[in-house]
């Protein structure tokens, strides 16, 4: 096959000779401009093309669109937090450069027939002075970030794949063990997100590694089948980690006082030590208890409460159920010498 290159930018015609050529290529490499193009961009770069399928042609309802679209970026910034600390849950404690690398990967053109997200990551220029240095990039440590971050990808969704695919329910010893492949619950929520969308049926991911820095482990393709999503929610829940509920009793101050003009409960937030840190204690108090509190923040003295309390991972404390709440006498001011360290940290 040949073709002809425009290479006079001047030229009148040279946007149309360009679509001429890129057609051409695209015929004969039986794909389509867009193809072409991250064929070209292929050899510096990593691609991850998310493809929808379901109930669409060339487009798709604009809700569904945005919904796939963020859950493709939440699930290259999962990747990226896997890359640099494997953790089930991450929460609002997102490292920058998991941001940042969620940030500079680039999308590329939805492809023709199923809707396709097409994204590139972008790997640096490495040029080692002789061919025994390319051996050293085999080495995890000395891949650039953005391929341990796409290989976090892969490997996650392939790992999540295989969890929620099989005949039986994923055992938690098998979800923990995820985790070092890349799973959180971030990335599941994130393909869930898609699965559930009401024109999408599956969701395909395929890879393609830069030809300068070739990868033969990592999977080529990963399918996630309509009807999973539940099984992934489920996944998701065990790496966030279920409530933890007991009760207890807390000592502390009373930090703040919020209860609107018809609120039944007025709700308080406690400072209190908690496992030798100090945090805040969310409390909703009936009005006689809501009334022990506010002369307790005026005066700056000390309370005791004793309630059922919820510890649910990414949440603030929070108390319900309270059985008894007063003013403590006689205690120490200890507390604000063991918060101060806290609040300088």
């Amino acid at each position: 096959m040949s073709v002809v290159v425009p290479m006079l930018t001047s030229s009148p015609d040279f946007t149309l000779r360009w679509s001429e050529l890129l057609d051409r290529l695209s015929d004969g490499l039986d794909t389509d401009p867009a193809g072409v193009l991250l064929a070209v961009a292929k050899s510096g770069s990593d691609i991850a093309e998310f493809r929808a399928t379901g109930q669409i042609d060339d487009s798709l309802p604009l809700g569904d669109a945005a919904t796939l679209i963020e859950s493709v970026r939440r699930a290259m910034q999962a990747s990226a937090n896997s890359a640099l600390q494997p953790r089930s849950y991450y929460g609002h404690s997102l490292p920058d450069a998991a941001r940042d690398h969620a940030r500079n990967v680039r999308m590329g053109q939805t492809r023709r027939g199923s809707y396709i997200v097409p994204v590139i990551s972008r790997l640096p220029i490495l040029e080692p002075d002789d061919a025994d240095d390319a051996v050293l990039f085999d080495e995890v440590a000395f891949q650039p970030f953005a391929r341990t971050a796409m290989l976090r990808l892969a490997k996650g969704l392939k790992t999540l794949h295989d969890l929620t695919h099989g005949a039986s329910q994923p055992t938690r010893s098998s979800i923990t063990e995820a985790i070092g492949e890349g799973v959180s619950s971030e990335l599941c929520d994130a393909v869930a997100s898609t699965l559930e969308a009401h024109s999408i049926v599956d969701l395909d991911v395929t890879f393609a590694w830069a030809e300068r820095l070739p990868e033969s482990t990592a999977p080529a393709a990963v399918t996630m089948e309509d009807g999973s999503a539940p099984m992934i929610r489920q996944v998701s829940s065990v790496l966030k980690g279920e409530p933890i509920v007991g009760r207890q009793t807390f000592v502390g101050y009373v930090k703040r006082l919020d209860r609107g003009e018809e609120d039944e409960v007025g709700r308080i937030t406690l400072r209190a030590l908690d496992n030798d840190k100090a945090r805040n204690i969310t409390i909703d108090l009936n009005d006689d208890d809501y009334h022990v509190a506010g002369e307790a923040n005026t005066d700056r003295r000390m309370v005791s409460v004793t309630g059922v309390l919820h510890r649910e991972p990414g949440r603030a404390l929070r108390f319900t159920e309270v059985s008894e709440f007063h003013l403590l006498e006689g205690f120490p001011s200890l507390f604000e010498e063991a918060d101060r360290p806290q609040q300088e940290r």
